[in-house]
């Protein structure tokens, strides 16, 4: 049996994990320069309050109504995120963590009245342990467990199982835009042909399912009818590109800034590389920018290759610099820019350059491996480019509600 947990509200639940207060309260958590709606409490839901929505648009209802508001911390919920997993590997046979508050785990061998007496006791511990709270659902598939996985959160007790005897019955009730695979312009296509349900999706004829979803609806329906086709990935392909961008807090008129700012950024993308054990053959550098009094903008962007596959900071903040004197022009204000790496290989199997000073290039990664491992054990940022060291970090992304308790997490 397959089992998909979903940790409820998620980034609220982590707010709320520090912050008690606000238990029992309408809570919504914004996105990256607490520009819209990402997370949103039962309370808030109840409100009418939709997710996505952009902050300005309900600010003045949501100050009415007394709605905390949450600055979005991914570095801080993504450590808590890590520790859930922790707590599921204890309990599962294999597990596949699908989002940072998803996991897909198998169940060990028990009788079938016990998996939801499972399920539940897997519930309770996440919630004791950390203080998430979080719905199972169960079946024999990873599509039918998302789907029970929706009908738990709508039980008290927060787990759903889905068998031979209520699959019909769950598979009416499942609205076919709910099942997991079929987006909005597929479920819309359907809707057109009279299939609004689970139900009614399973007994199409696979022919048509095929010429409206391609093969991936195919394996949709036989998931749905309880054949396992989409396993689990333990182990996720690695990267092909590591990208790395932002839209800065504030428009940015200074070389100084601008260079500061992609630094920050190939700082993270060095920090990513090396943490899938890779090493790049290239690097792209961009910005956006906008006239400082006209609405036009436009992107200026440039490559760099290297000789040599490389993943020490050195060498990815020296490329950089090149990159940036390229396309670099005073005159103009910049309001995003970013890093992307790629021709990504496997730093273990790298073709050494004849020409280059090997020794000082193993050099430059033993310090950056150094530097990483440091930031792990103490806390991100102990140690970082003296560069970034300046008061004013114009290039941070707004965070206005930013509570206290996060204040460490960068």
């Amino acid at each position: 049996m397959i089992a998909l947990c979903d940790c409820n509200n998620f980034f609220v639940s982590c707010e709320r994990v520090y912050r008690p207060e606000l238990r029992g309260r309408p809570v919504v958590v914004l996105s990256s320069n607490d520009g819209c709606i990402i997370s949103r409490s039962n309370e808030a839901k109840s409100m009418g309050i939709k997710m996505g929505t952009p902050y300005f648009q309900v600010r003045e209802y949501i100050s009415q109504k007394g709605v905390a508001v949450c600055s979005g911390n991914l570095v801080a919920y993504k450590k808590i995120s890590d520790k859930v997993m922790a707590v599921l590997a204890r309990y599962a046979g294999e597990i596949e963590a699908y989002s940072i508050d998803e996991a897909f785990f198998t169940l060990p061998a028990v009788s079938a009245e016990n998996y939801e007496g499972y399920a539940s006791e897997i519930r309770e511990t996440v919630d004791r342990a950390l203080g998430i709270p979080a719905s199972i659902g169960i079946a024999r598939t990873k599509t039918l467990a998302k789907l029970a996985c929706e009908f738990a959160k709508k039980t008290e007790r927060g787990v759903f199982q889905i068998t031979e005897a209520n699959l019909p019955e769950t598979l009416q009730a499942a609205k076919i835009e709910d099942v997991w695979g079929i987006g909005n312009k597929a479920a819309a296509k359907l809707n057109g042909h009279g299939i609004f349900d689970a139900a009614g999706f399973v007994r199409m004829n696979p022919a048509a399912v095929k010429r409206y979803l391609t093969v991936r609806g195919i394996l949709t329906q036989l998931e749905l009818r309880g054949q396992p086709c989409i396993p689990l990935i333990t182990s996720p392909a690695p990267p092909k590109s590591i990208q790395v961008s932002r839209t800065w807090g504030s428009r940015l008129d200074s070389e100084e800034d601008v260079n500061n700012a992609i630094l920050d950024n190939v700082i993270k993308a060095g920090r990513l590389l090396r943490g899938h054990k890779l090493a790049a053959g290239a690097m792209g550098v961009y910005l956006r920018y906008g006239y400082r009094h006209h609405g036009e903008c436009g992107y200026m962007a440039d490559d760099v290759f290297f000789d040599f596959p490389v993943m020490s900071d050195m060498e990815l903040i020296a490329a950089s610099r090149l990159a940036l004197n390229k396309i670099y022009k005073p005159g103009f204000s910049y309001t995003q820019g970013g890093v992307i790496l790629c021709r990504l290989s496997e730093s273990i199997y790298r073709q050494r350059d004849l020409f280059s000073d090997f020794k000082a290039r193993m050099k430059y990664e033993r310090f950056s491996l150094a530097v990483d491992a440091i930031n792990e054990h103490f806390g991100d940022r102990v140690i970082y480019p003296a560069s970034l060291a300046v008061k004013d970090k114009k290039w941070r992304p707004q965070r206005k509600f930013l509570s206290e308790e996060w204040r460490n997490f960068n």
